[in-house]
């Protein structure tokens, strides 16, 4: 296939048409398609997180520069020409800031979750990136459970519900193999006292819960555990308190850590 130009002076000049490959464009991967349901179901991962999850999902391991995380470098040349795809978006919110990633609706598609498109909203951001954080901490330190996201327990109440009011839906259920069931709570600001005592107390009678894990700075620490100790004292010892990096907060938590199956 050729195509002519005529030129002023007359002459002709033959150009062959470039060729169009038929595997043009972004290609799918076994970590891709494990990738894009973490991302659907936390609804956003900042950079630093989509590098982590990136590199847990790596079929080289040993071949990463660093262990554990896929390089920036290496993040972008594999996520770019997703969100050209129309399959991913990125946003950075904060100047000075690296952004985040999200799904579209054709990303959802993508990773064959029944949930919503969501695009996040900057007030909402500190939560959902600590969420991911403990999720990550989670999968390093409890490889063989299953992680259940907020937006997962949500959609399945309202699948479930018929007039009903559903109870508090945690930031996370956290399955063992044997089917132990710890809801996961992330605080990061101290609540009002009541409604914080009504959360921890609908926690406390959800029976499907074997232990609720909280994940919260020092500055909330205290305010949760008032709360707590209003509960019957059958209900006080499935709460494990741990910091946001993952370290128990008292030798009293650790022995309720031992009780729960953690």
């Amino acid at each position: 296939m050729s195509e002519t130009q005529h030129h002023a002076d007359g002459e002709q000049h033959v150009h062959k048409a470039r060729r169009v490959h038929m595997n043009s464009g972004p290609q799918l991967t076994n970590r891709l398609e494990s990738f894009w349901p973490i991302l659907g179901q936390q609804g956003i991962l900042d950079f630093v997180q989509a590098q982590r999850f990136l590199g847990l999902l790596s079929p080289e391991p040993d071949k990463m520069k660093q262990p554990g995380i896929l390089s920036a470098e290496r993040t972008r040349k594999l996520l770019r020409p997703w969100i050209d795809e129309g399959v991913l978006c990125y946003r950075a919110y904060y100047a000075r800031q690296k952004g985040v990633f999200w799904l579209t609706t054709k990303g959802y598609k993508y990773a064959q979750l029944n949930l919503r498109y969501y695009e996040p909203m900057p007030s909402s951001l500190s939560h959902l990136i600590a969420v991911n954080d403990v999720r990550l901490l989670n999968a390093e330190r409890h490889p063989k459970d299953t992680w259940r996201s907020e937006r997962e327990i949500r959609a399945q109440q309202n699948v479930n519900a018929k007039g009903s009011t559903p109870p508090h839906v945690p930031d996370a259920e956290l399955i063992s193999p044997n089917g132990t069931v710890r809801a996961i709570e992330v605080e990061l600001t101290i609540k009002a006292e009541k409604r914080l005592e009504a959360i921890v107390s609908d926690l406390a009678a959800n029976k499907h819960y074997n232990a609720i894990w909280y994940f919260l700075p020092e500055s909330v620490y205290s305010a949760v555990t008032k709360a707590v100790r209003k509960l019957p004292p059958e209900h006080r010892k499935r709460f494990v308190y741990y910091t946001l990096k993952g370290d128990s907060y008292t030798h009293e938590s650790r022995e309720s850590t031992q009780e729960s199956g953690a």
